[in-house]
């Protein structure tokens, strides 16, 4: 855990900028690390109650609340004169210690959990929403309550494509408070490679996701045992896992009693670091990856970044036409979508693929060139610090952020 220091700005000088995440970093949070690590003209601190996978996403500094023994925690109660709310008091003497001039939170819930510290340290509040903070969260009274504070208090609030836009207006957030930022990936770490047939005649698919509802890899494995009657020579990874989310180990349940009739197709290889997932990327043909809206209304709300990083190696993807994901795959040249649920197009889709792989290079080509102009990482950090600039310098400037789709 940092030290706390008297008047520690940023490094040479940059506005310091407190990113909230819970926790810091779950496996699959690339595209939060990569918010991180490219930010120039901004010094990011991160401010969680619990760290794991720091292996894969290392960084300082990490104020961890978790990391405080009983003594340290009496002792801050002391300090704020409070015996509650100690986590509180944790995140603003990490954000006075280090001279923060914003908030940033990650997820909607991070956003809600801020707002006390907000009021105290009168800091600026950014929360960025991801999925299932716009589509499952908000469906308790609970939590619209909670979403209502957030989006009175809060100061500006970032949604992945349009329709994620529209969700929060739909929630009760103000249209000039909401603006699209898409997410990037890094490219340096993605090299082009344009797809050709394997001289073997294999076609090899990649799945990669968490075991959960939204993400359809049932559809996608059951896709591929119809695929497998018209071409049989396919191999399918499999990578990701159930977590303890509720849900997951029922979908896992669900993806496993799949697997007996695909056997000898199918390898899973569970939750992997990131660069085996990016090494998979450049050792297949076809990303697979047909979400769907979940039974208790989970969505991807914006777009599963794999799918962005997929089309920037050049990968032809199999997806649907599910919440922003027509905004990074563009039908027909980059991809093919389905209707979300419609296991027959998807599958119509599939082997249309897999029976015409001399689309595959212009298709990643497209790709390619779709992501380096709108989702290319150090573009959209650039941009991202653009609104942090507004929200420091310019507040009124938002009288008409609502028509930002960019």
């Amino acid at each position: 855990m940092p030290r706390f220091q008297r008047s520690q700005p940023g490094p040479r000088g940059r506005p310091v900028v407190g990113h909230v995440v819970e926790p810091y970093l779950f496996q699959t949070g690339s595209w939060v690390y990569g918010q991180l690590t490219h930010l120039k003209r901004y010094a990011p601190i991160v401010l969680t109650a619990r760290t794991e996978n720091l292996d894969q996403f290392p960084f300082e500094p990490v104020f961890n609340y978790g990391t405080l023994g009983r003594t340290q925690k009496a002792l801050l109660g002391l300090w704020k004169h409070r015996r509650r709310g100690l986590k509180d008091a944790f995140y603003e003497r990490a954000l006075r210690s280090r001279q923060a001039r914003l908030i940033h939170a990650h997820f909607g819930p991070a956003g809600v959990a801020m707002l006390g510290v907000k009021r105290a340290t009168r800091l600026p509040l950014v929360t960025t929403f991801y999925g299932a903070d716009v589509s499952a969260v908000p469906r308790a009274l609970t939590w619209r309550r909670h979403y209502a504070r957030l989006f009175h208090e809060g100061d500006l609030f970032l949604a992945e494509g349009p329709a994620m836009r529209r969700a929060l207006i739909g929630l009760g957030c103000a249209p000039e408070k909401v603006v699209v930022q898409h997410l990037g990936v890094a490219l340096e770490q993605l090299p082009f490679s344009p797809r050709r047939p394997d001289p073997s005649g294999i076609v090899r698919i990649l799945i990669a996701a968490t075991f959960r509802e939204k993400k359809g890899i049932p559809d996608a494995l059951r896709a591929v045992a119809r695929a497998r009657r018209i071409y049989p020579r396919l191999q399918v990874t499999l990578l990701g896992d159930a977590t303890q989310k509720p849900g997951d180990r029922e979908e896992k349940t669900r993806i496993l009693a799949l697997l007996p009739a695909l056997e000898g197709t199918v390898q899973c290889l569970g939750f992997q670091p990131h660069s085996v997932f990016r090494n998979a990327l450049l050792q297949h043909h076809i990303f697979l990856s047909p979400s769907r809206t979940a039974r208790d209304g989970d969505t991807e709300g914006g777009a599963p970044v794999s799918l962005l990083e997929a089309q920037a190696t050049g990968m032809p993807v199999l997806s649907t036409r599910h919440a922003d994901i027509p905004e990074v795959v563009v039908n027909g040249q980059s991809g093919l979508l389905s209707p979300e649920g419609d296991l027959e197009t998807l599958t119509d889709n599939l082997t249309q693929l897999i029976l015409t792989p001399a689309r595959w290079a212009a298709m990643g080509a497209a790709g390619r060139a779709h992501i380096e102009a709108h989702h290319d990482l150090s573009t959209q950090a650039a941009k991202l610090e653009g609104l942090y600039d507004r929200v420091l310098w310019s507040p009124s400037a938002f009288a008409t952020a609502g028509m930002m789709h960019q």
